[in-house]
């Protein structure tokens, strides 16, 4: 058995980044969470249908190269930090049908790094206080999953963290400790990994910013972790950009229905924030959420994930659309078929698939 692990040739992050092209997230299914809820109903709590095969075919058969699962822990874990068995188990079964269908599959730890004045969520934060009162939880929890899933194919990554945030669920501008925080928690993720052994020594992981950030402060401040396994890294962060056409919420920025010059403008200096940052550092990227509420404007939204996607591929970094199953859905759960087959087709084109 020794001998068939040491011989055992994992796929190096780079190649597995190349692959993916185009990806989508499971967003609002086993990320939810709020202590109301009755556990077994966890993955319908907030309004959208248990996770079927039939959607996971349609996923693969649309061109998804790859499927993220948002995945929230604390609601499944006992006093000791034990996770459900059963809780597991689901997960397995869903990362198991993306598998099956050729996708490359992420599973994260998500609204436990989260917003903490949401629903109790955030109680991994990037606090140094917080980090040492809980760096033992936080590893006997991904101890327990890299564990679990430690026989799975490659094809499966582990995301250390969503949306980390501070003590007062600030997501922008963190101060230098914070951020400093945030490398420690992505080395501590590395570390445990790796020291559960076997395919987990060497199966590619996804470190991220600050609050997922691709500011050029964030990203400046990001730390590659050391690891034990060489090529096995990837960096990850979100993009919305630009955030007064994706999201109503974003009071502060322009809003408009309508992408126009200045939309292009704000992404393109995106792209090349990040074109700076990692120009010298050895490390593929993918944006692990980027996407647009719905606006009655969908050949705008049309045009939005076209040009995003296009400089995106321009420079070999996947995407994964963030579809919560409501305002930011394009793919109808229900009967596996595109709610709007336009931005579908747009997204599928500028990613090459």
């Amino acid at each position: 058995m020794e001998n068939q692990e040491n011989s055992r040739i994992a796929e190096p992050a780079r190649d597995a980044v190349a692959k993916m092209k185009l990806g989508w997230n499971l967003g609002n299914t086993f990320d939810c969470h709020g202590s109301w809820f009755e556990q077994i109903r966890m993955e319908t709590a907030w309004g959208n249908p248990i996770t079927s095969r039939e959607l996971i075919k349609m996923l693969a058969g649309s061109g998804f190269g790859a499927i993220r699962i948002p995945v929230t822990w604390y609601p499944h874990m006992d006093e000791s930090g034990l996770i459900d068995p059963d809780w597991m188990k689901r997960i397995r079964r869903v990362v198991r049908m993306s598998i099956a269908e050729g996708m490359y599959c992420i599973i994260d730890v998500h609204h436990d790094a989260g917003d903490m004045r949401s629903y109790g969520g955030g109680w991994i934060r990037a606090e140094r206080n917080n980090y040492m009162a809980n760096r033992d939880r936080v590893a006997y929890m991904w101890e327990q999953i890299a564990e679990y899933f430690a026989e799975e194919s490659d094809k499966l990554l582990f995301e250390g963290f969503g949306d980390i945030l501070n003590d007062d669920s600030e997501w922008d501008m963190p101060s230098a400790e914070e951020i400093e925080v945030v490398n420690e928690w992505n080395q501590l993720f590395v570390d445990t990994v790796r020291a559960t052994g076997g395919a987990n020594a060497t199966r590619n992981l996804i470190v991220n910013t600050y609050a997922g950030g691709s500011g050029e402060y964030v990203l400046e401040g990001f730390a590659i972790p050391k690891d034990t396994a060489e090529g096995h890294l990837i960096a990850g962060f979100h993009s919305y950009a630009p955030i007064g056409f994706t999201s109503r919420a974003a009071t502060w920025a322009r809003q408009t229905d309508v992408f126009d010059f200045l939309c292009e403008e704000e992404v393109e200096r995106q792209f090349e924030t990040i074109d700076r940052a990692f120009a010298n550092r050895d490390i593929p990227i993918l944006i692990g959420e980027f996407g647009a509420m719905e606006r009655a404007n969908t050949k705008e939204r049309a045009k939005y994930v076209s040009f995003f996607l296009g400089l995106a591929r321009a420079r070999g970094i996947p995407c994964f659309y963030w579809d919560d199953g409501k305002k930011y859905a394009i793919i109808s759960r229900t009967d596996a078929k595109a709610l709007y087959p336009d931005i579908l087709q747009a997204m599928k084109t500028a990613a090459g698939v």
